[in-house]
């Protein structure tokens, strides 16, 4: 039997009123949708800003798991939102104890759909940073597709640093799920994500 991932009553009202804020004060829009493959998978977003996780999640119909960095109880706010969206806590930089990477294989094991970031941290200088193996690493190990996300004015929503979001356009692209090829490495594999990710960003 497939897993709901629908999330309880408290989340999907949560979600929805986060869509709707963000709807009518950045234009959010979200497209291919229709491209999501049947779960388990892993979603890989580009990462510009630290609100990424939450525009992504409100931007779904269904609960993702997202990692998100431990350092962020710095900002209680965010990070008290954050965990309502019951995500995998690693340390800043991704994927780099085994304890996180267990605990990724296990969600999708289950049958959930994970969203790793693999610039591993926010990248607002270029449009996209260098891009760890992680996310290839655990979706090689699951045996699960990779689904490319271009996450689009986010770095001007909220710049690094800022204490409020200011005036932007945000737009959520989904690709294509990449599946491996044969003896595809997570290096080759990641390279290919990041080519997909790069198109999509350009698309009008």
């Amino acid at each position: 039997m497939a897993r709901d991932l629908r999330g309880g009553p408290g989340y999907r009202a949560l979600r929805a009123v986060v869509r709707g804020l963000l709807r009518l004060g950045w234009g959010l829009r979200v497209s291919g949708l229709s491209r999501l493959p049947p779960p388990p998978y892993v979603l890989a977003p580009n990462h510009g800003s630290e609100i990424d996780a939450i525009v992504l999640s409100a931007s779904l119909p269904f609960k993702p798991t997202v990692l998100a960095a431990r350092d962020l109880d710095r900002f209680p706010v965010l990070f008290r939102l954050i965990w309502w969206f019951d995500p995998v806590f690693v340390r800043r930089g991704g994927l780099a104890d085994v304890s996180s990477i267990r605990a990724c294989i296990a969600r999708l094991q289950r049958g959930d759909v994970l969203a790793i970031f693999p610039e591993g941290r926010v990248v607002q200088e270029t449009a996209l940073g260098p891009f760890h193996p992680g996310a290839a690493f655990v979706a090689l190990r699951a045996g699960t597709p990779l689904v490319p996300v271009a996450l689009l004015g986010l770095e001007r929503m909220w710049p690094l640093g800022a204490r409020w979001p200011r005036a932007s356009r945000i737009t959520v692209r989904i690709g294509d799920p990449l599946a491996p090829q044969p003896a595809e490495d997570a290096d080759g594999f990641t390279a290919r994500l990041k080519e997909a990710i790069a198109v999509l960003r350009e698309k009008s």
